[in-house]
């Protein structure tokens, strides 16, 4: 038997709160740090010159008392009398012995002499020396005695005596124990300025990363069903606002994309059904034997036939448009829109013998990157919307000129032209100009297909009225000469 995996456990760290505040605990953790260590160095530096001072003053005390006696001699008890009681002073003679010396005293702690180096003589400036018994250290300066130039003679015990150096030392129990105290504040004062500031931080963070959790719960009401919601936006200029507007630009977009959708299945299961229904109705009526002779067969065959092939075509220009939705990459080849359109225009004189068509290219060689096939799609389309909403026999013109670095295609028919609410709603999938969805009519899709077409090739298509210029309904194409970027993914 299978038992049930354990639920995993997300740590609270992960998240972006709880990276936040070990981002914020670890910076004023090492703020602390540093401050610490430094405080300490310099508290210990301190201490250090100032016994380092107070050794120096008593050397000199000694020196100044030796030269006011007899032949430079002073005594040992003058010196012990210099010499407070917590200091060690030590007279060394020439051999390296040690002759005499006083011992610090401490009412808090058990000192033990200091371990002298080797070389007394040879030692220059203050040094720490160790203690003898493992207790605190000894802060040591040595006063060299020998040479002429020095002529201090010491008495000890009314013998006289030529010492070769004086070691004075200090205890280094007080600032020991001074620095300890320092090291238990800094500790427990660290220790609740950051217990401290990661509660500040925790509050601070639960407040600025309250916007956060309205996106979330609005998010996951949009996703529950609720597409109307939108995000509160505050405050338009921060981060999280500006997070807000673009996430409500995601939503807006996509409840669109979904009305769009829905729009576009109601209007081709609309468009399907009308021939659908002929087809079916004409194949009942001749399995039910209501089409006896051959006329009314050639009839029925006819039917459903022109049903079928625009059933055909409505589906072709479907597929057309979810390929382009997906924004699959375009061939980029380079076109020459002259030659397209003239074979186009060939064509169409053929079909409407009856109808001026002109066309104009300047300059002649009208060359464009793209993809051949689609560009012809998208000038096919526009020519077949101005033969279909236009009188027989009126005329149409079709322009290419050169703008800067763009091309512009401008194909003007001479029919009834569009009113601004007709031209603001002609590129919608499945319009069409006669508000109708008659057999004879277009599927509507064909300004769809070409405006995307044209989008995808990094240019732009726009209708305008011009019945008050001599003409019905103006296309214009603008499309880039030098490979603009195209919009497909």
């Amino acid at each position: 038997m299978r038992l049930p995996a354990a639920p995993r456990v997300t740590s609270a760290w992960q998240g972006l709160r709880g990276r936040l505040l070990a981002g914020t605990l670890a910076l004023l953790a090492a703020g602390l740090l540093v401050a610490d260590v430094t405080a300490y160095a310099a508290l210990e530096t301190f201490l250090r010159n100032r016994l380092d001072a107070t050794l120096e003053s008593l050397a000199d005390r000694i020196g100044e008392q030796a030269s006011r006696g007899s032949a430079n001699t002073i005594s040992w008890d003058t010196v012990r009398m210099l010499a407070p009681s917590t200091q060690f002073v030590a007279v060394v003679g020439d051999d390296g012995s040690l002759l005499v010396a006083h011992e610090a005293v401490s009412a808090n702690e058990d000192l033990t002499p200091p371990v002298l180096p080797d070389s007394v003589r040879a030692t220059a400036g203050p040094l720490t020396a160790a203690s003898a018994g493992g207790g605190p250290g000894y802060r040591l300066t040595i006063i060299d005695l020998a040479g002429a130039a020095a002529g201090i003679t010491l008495s000890i015990d009314g013998v006289r005596v030529r010492p070769a150096a004086l070691v004075i030392g200090i205890s280094l129990a007080d600032v020991d124990a001074t620095l300890n105290r320092l090291l238990l504040v800094e500790v427990i004062a660290s220790a609740a300025i950051l217990a401290a500031g990661v509660l500040t931080a925790n509050l601070v963070l639960g407040i600025g990363l309250r916007p956060l959790r309205v996106v979330a719960d609005t998010a996951r009401a949009i996703a529950g069903g609720q597409r109307g919601r939108r995000i509160p936006v505050p405050h338009p200029h921060s981060e999280i606002g500006r997070v807000a507007a673009e996430l409500n630009a995601a939503f807006g977009a996509r409840e669109d994309a979904e009305d769009r959708v829905r729009r576009f299945v109601a209007d081709a299961s609309h468009e399907l059904r009308t021939p659908l229904t002929t087809v079916g109705g004409w194949s009942d009526l001749y399995l039910n034997g209501g089409v006896a002779d051959g006329d009314q067969v050639d009839l029925a065959m006819s039917r459903i036939s022109t049903e079928t092939a625009r059933m055909q075509r409505l589906v072709e220009e479907l597929i057309l448009l979810a390929r382009l939705d997906a924004r699959r990459p375009l061939e980029r080849m380079p076109v020459d829109v002259g030659v397209a359109l003239g074979g186009l225009v060939t064509d169409l004189r053929m079909i409407e013998p009856g109808r001026a068509i002109s066309l104009r290219v300047d300059p002649p060689h009208a060359m464009v990157p793209g993809d051949e096939a689609s560009l012809v799609q998208v000038m096919r389309n526009l020519l077949g919307n101005a033969v279909r909403y236009t009188p027989a026999g009126s005329p149409i013109d079709i322009v290419v000129t050169r703008a800067d670095d763009r091309l512009v295609i401008v194909v003007r028919d001479h029919g009834p032209g569009l009113d601004p609410w007709s031209i603001a709603r002609a590129f919608e999938r499945f319009w069409r100009a006669d508000s109708g969805r008659v057999a004879n009519g277009g599927s509507g899709l064909g300004l769809s297909i070409a405006r995307e077409i044209t989008e995808q090739h990094g240019g732009t298509l726009s209708l305008h009225d011009r019945r008050d210029d001599g003409g019905g309904l103006e296309a214009r194409v603008t499309l880039p000469t030098h490979g603009a970027p195209s919009r497909a993914v």
